[in-house]
């Protein structure tokens, strides 16, 4: 039995309560530095050698900024039989123009079996980390997969490293800036990296620490590795460094002067601090459903102020729900009406079909009927992995969305449901 099927055991379905995996939305604010005298990096050249990996202002293929995140949010569908993890990634970053970094340690020969059907292309993504035993993260725009326990602190440790470059809301320099305001912006200032198959971290790294005028101590600490091809478009220091540094779980400290970096370990629970002001008497309510989302947060509450600290994805979550405004679509999801005793699934996951049928028997009391031998002549296996998603919906509900698309018709008589391969 997999984790997934264990999981999807414990699952218990009561009338209007809910099972399964949480849900979780993305919100992704991009800030553009921009001053005229960054313009001296625009023509740097790359290290000699053909194969030196390349620094470039312009992407010429891959997204960035407010297409990047538009391209994240985008509905696709997706079908992978014995798909090779590297080659399907890079298949799907060159369709959507989304560069995707497999972290070293994630293996690309893997074979997945997937099909997901009208789902983001970052929820795609995390479908596709999950079966991969990895995780993602946004740096930047790239999107990055690697190992669970990295993916979870990326954020939060580049928005730490970031933010001691960043003085107020300043987005632009002035003429007479003091030499440490002109070389913070100058550490700001946004590159691509791109490299071929076999090039070393060691080559990116001198590469970055080049083009950003910065001397690296302890670089002994990344060792001779050889990778494949990829590029980071558009990427400030701090993303581009620890796009590389992370996948040895290091990070780095800035020298006071801020011309160098120190490389150090990854911190192992980096948190970051944020205050919120919130109207007059939706303190508790507010405080109730952080708590119930995110039961180990402990924020603190004052009259009309709220502080919380936690990662960046934590907080995003926080902001989500004090200002549900503010999200995508700038509204709330609709809210439905269901009659009382009626049962309603939320739940999003990846497992055999067989699985979900066998949680919705055990767990929801429901009976599926069929013929093994006549599904086996049509082809129809339920030990094959679907993506399955719900959200407040009814049992009928979430049989259209399972078996019309596994090619099974279905008729449910109260809590029997007879399947029959479908008439193609």
């Amino acid at each position: 039995m997999t984790p997934l099927q264990q999981t999807l055991d414990t699952i218990k379905v009561t009338p209007k309560e809910r099972f399964g995996v949480t849900g979780y939305r993305f919100f992704l604010v991009a800030v553009v530095f921009q001053a005229s005298f960054l313009n001296q990096f625009a023509n740097a050249q790359p290290l000699a050698g053909s194969d030196a990996p390349i620094l470039t202002d312009t992407p010429p293929t891959f997204l960035t900024g407010r297409a990047f995140e538009d391209a994240l949010v985008e509905s696709i569908s997706l079908a992978w039989q014995g798909q090779n993890l590297r080659d399907g990634l890079r298949k799907l970053s060159e369709t959507k123009q989304v560069s995707i970094v497999l972290d070293r340690r994630i293996d690309p020969s893997q074979q997945l079996t997937l099909q997901i059907q009208k789902r983001t292309l970052k929820a795609v993504l995390k479908v596709i980390a999950t079966e991969a035993r990895a995780d993602i993260s946004v740096l930047g725009n790239a999107v990055y997969v690697g190992p669970k326990g990295v993916a979870s602190r990326l954020r939060t440790v580049e928005e730490i490293v970031a933010s001691q470059l960043v003085s107020g809301k300043a987005t632009t320099i002035s003429a007479d800036a003091s030499p440490a305001t002109r070389r913070r912006f100058e550490l700001l200032a946004r590159r691509t990296l791109n490299w071929s198959d076999l090039t070393t971290p060691r080559e990116l790294l001198a590469e970055v620490a080049s083009r950003y005028a910065l001397k690296i101590e302890s670089a002994d600490l990344v060792p001779h590795d050889l990778w494949g091809q990829a590029t980071l478009p558009s990427g400030s220091a701090s993303q581009l460094l620890l796009a590389i540094l992370a996948q040895f779980n290091l990070s780095f400290e800035w020298t006071e002067s801020r011309d160098g970096i120190r490389l150090v370990d990854m911190p192992l629970d980096p948190r970051i601090e944020k205050q919120f002001t919130l109207k007059r008497g939706t303190e508790q309510t507010i405080l109730a459903e952080i708590t119930r989302r995110m039961p180990g947060l402990e924020p603190q509450v004052t009259t009309r102020r709220i502080k919380v600290v936690g990662t960046v994805e934590q907080i995003e979550t926080v902001e989500a729900i004090i200002h549900p405004e503010r999200q995508p679509n700038n509204a709330r999801p609709n809210q439905r009406k269901v009659a009382d005793g009626v049962t309603v699934f939320t739940f999003e996951a990846t497992a055999p079909l067989g699985a979900f049928m066998a949680t919705l028997e055990k767990q929801a009391g429901f009976k599926f009927q069929y013929d093994e031998d006549v599904f086996k002549q049509a082809d129809i296996r339920l030990d094959k992995r679907i993506f399955l998603e719900a959200k407040d919906l009814t049992a009928q509900e979430v049989f259209e969305k399972m078996f019309p698309p596994q090619n099974i018709a279905y008729k449910v008589d109260g809590k029997t449901v007879r399947l029959s391969p479908a008439s193609r």
